[in-house]
C-alpha cells in the first residue's frame, strides 16, 4: 500500500487527514508503531518511516507503564492534581502511595521538564490568592466597622473609628472597643453556638461581639475582664438563667459612662494610686470574717465561699456593672 493509498483509506474509514491520525495516535493514546500498523494493516516499517517523515518521535513508554502500575488514567489524574495551584508533590505522592523523589521523576518524564518551574509559578499565584483574600478580610471588617459606629450614632454614643496601619479601632467615652465576627456556627450537643476568639490586647475595654444569623446581626458588649483567653461560645437565644453572657447582649448601656471610677465606672489598675496587689489586700484585710486569722486573705474552699476574695471581686464587678445601668 503506498502513501497515498494509506491517505484514501484513513480519510474513508476515519474521517481525517493521515497526518493528524497518526499524530493523535502516537502523542496522545502513544501506541506503539506495531499497534498502528495492526489498525491501518501495514507493515510496521513503513509506519515508522511514515512516522519519521512527519517529524514524530516514538510514543513515550512511560505513561502506559505508569496506567499499567497505578489504573487507567492515572496520567490524568495525576495531572489534575499536580497542576492545582493549592498542591505540592508530596500531596500527589501520597494520592498514588510512592515517594515524593518518584513523584518529581513522574512529573519530569509526562511534561518534559522539571517540577521547580511549576512550582514557582504556584508560589506565586499562592500568594496573589492570599493578597486577595486580605484584601477582601480587610475591607470586610472596614464595612463592619461602619456599621457599628452607625449604629452606636442611633443609640446616642459618639464613636471615632481610628484608623491604624494593620487594625481598626472604635473609641468612645474614653473606652477603646474591639470589634469580633462570627457568621458561621459549631455544633455542641444540639446546639449551634457562634465562636467568638478573643484576642484583646490589655489595653482594650470592652469587645464587640457581632453573631450574623440569617442576615440578623445580633451584638454582645462583653468588658474585656469577662471574656475568657481562648474565646467564648455564644448563644443568642439563651435567656439571662440559660448563658452568664445574656446579660451583655446588646448591653450598649455600658459604654454611656465615662471611664472614672468616682462617676460609677469599674476602676483598673492605673485608676489608683498604689499597686494592685496592695489595694486588693488592703480592701480583703478590712473585710475579713472573723473566721480568718488576721493577715491572711479569705481565698480558698475550705474557707467561707460567700467572703472568698474571688467572690467579693465579682461582687465588686456586678455592682459596677448594675450602676452603669442605673
Amino acid at each position: 500500500m503506498t502513501t497515498i493509498q494509506l491517505e484514501a483509506y484513513v480519510k474513508e474509514q476515519f474521517n481525517m487527514g493521515l497526518y493528524q491520525f497518526i499524530k493523535d495516535k502516537v502523542e496522545v493514546e502513544n501506541l506503539y508503531d506495531y499497534e498502528l500498523a495492526g489498525i491501518l494493516n501495514v507493515n510496521k516499517v513503513f509506519i515508522g518511516k511514515l512516522r519519521k517523515t512527519f517529524g514524530m518521535k516514538k510514543a513515550t513508554k512511560f505513561p502506559r507503564q505508569f496506567e499499567r502500575n497505578y489504573g487507567a488514567g492515572a496520567v490524568e489524574r495525576f495531572k489534575k492534581i499536580i497542576e492545582n495551584p493549592d498542591s505540592t508533590l508530596a500531596g500527589v505522592a501520597r494520592h498514588f502511595g510512592f515517594s515524593r523523589e518518584y513523584a518529581r521523576q513522574v512529573y519530569k518524564k509526562i511534561y518534559g521538564c522539571p517540577y521547580a518551574e511549576a512550582f514557582q509559578s504556584k508560589r506565586l499565584a499562592r500568594k496573589r490568592k492570599r493578597k486577595a483574600r486580605a484584601s477582601r478580610k480587610k475591607t470586610k471588617r472596614l464595612e463592619l466597622l461602619i456599621r457599628i459606629r452607625e449604629k452606636m450614632k442611633s443609640l446616642g454614643l459618639t464613636p471615632h473609628l481610628r484608623i491604624r496601619k494593620h487594625s481598626y479601632e472604635i473609641l468612645t467615652n474614653g473606652y477603646k472597643l474591639l470589634l469580633r465576627y462570627a457568621s458561621t456556627t459549631v455544633m455542641i450537643g444540639k446546639k449551634r453556638y457562634f465562636h467568638i476568639t478573643t484576642g484583646a490586647g490589655p489595653d482594650i475595654d470592652f469587645v464587640i461581639c457581632l453573631c450574623e444569623d440569617n442576615g440578623e446581626g445580633i451584638h454582645y458588649v462583653i468588658p474585656r475582664h469577662a471574656m475568657p483567653e481562648c474565646g467564648v461560645y455564644l448563644l443568642p437565644e439563651a435567656g439571662f438563667g440559660e448563658s452568664k453572657y445574656a446579660r451583655f447582649k446588646e448591653a450598649w448601656h455600658l459604654l454611656n459612662h465615662t471611664q472614672k471610677p468616682d462617676k460609677g465606672g469599674i476602676m483598673r489598675a492605673k485608676d489608683t494610686k498604689q499597686p494592685v496587689g496592695k489595694t486588693i489586700l488592703a480592701a480583703v484585710q478590712s473585710t475579713n470574717g472573723p473566721g480568718v486569722r488576721p493577715g491572711y486573705i479569705n481565698c480558698g474552699s475550705r474557707l467561707d465561699h460567700e467572703n472568698s476574695l474571688k467572690a467579693r471581686l465579682r461582687a465588686e464587678i456586678d455592682l459596677a456593672i448594675k450602676g452603669g445601668r442605673a
